[in-house]
């Protein structure tokens, strides 16, 4: 774990516990691709990995926040009030009206507005946060992190 959640939460975090775990992963994931994973064997890590993570679990959750953007959930309840099946479906009613009844959901493509996370390119926000934070720094080898070429013994 690059990131602890005492230290999440003294940056600022606001996430309760189990969310975060759930995006650290997701950002350790991210930070691994893009250093090749110069940072698995480490047992010290730099306060700009921290800020990196923290900006990283940011994004992931906005993504999360995107894509539930143009979703409709249906509860199905029992007699009782206990949840008997959850459904999640495309809200693509933009607009419905009947006998004063007027019914209408979110339009928002949610790949319009994260589109560029999939992407590699210099618009990735997630790719430019890793290099943004990681550039010239160097793990415990003296590798640096963003090097995209290989070292000897790798």
């Amino acid at each position: 774990m690059y990131l602890t959640y005492a230290d999440y939460q003294n940056m600022g975090g606001t996430l309760d516990e189990t969310t975060f775990n759930t995006f650290e992963y997701e950002a350790e994931t991210i930070v691994n691709w893009y250093t090749f994973n110069r940072l698995k064997d480490e047992t010290e890590y730099p306060e700009e990995l921290a800020r990196c993570m923290f900006r990283l679990i940011y994004l992931a959750k906005l993504e999360a926040d995107a894509l539930l953007l143009g979703k409709q959930v249906t509860v199905t309840r029992d007699a009782e009030g206990e949840v008997i099946n959850t459904a999640e479906t495309s809200a693509n009613i933009k607009s419905q009206s009947n006998d004063g009844v007027s019914v209408s959901y979110n339009s928002v493509d949610a790949s319009d507005i994260f589109g560029a996370l999939s992407k590699n390119s210099k618009d990735n926000p997630l790719m430019n946060t890793v290099f943004r934070y990681l550039q010239g720094v160097r793990n415990s080898k003296g590798y640096r992190l963003t090097y995209r070429g290989l070292y000897p013994d790798e």
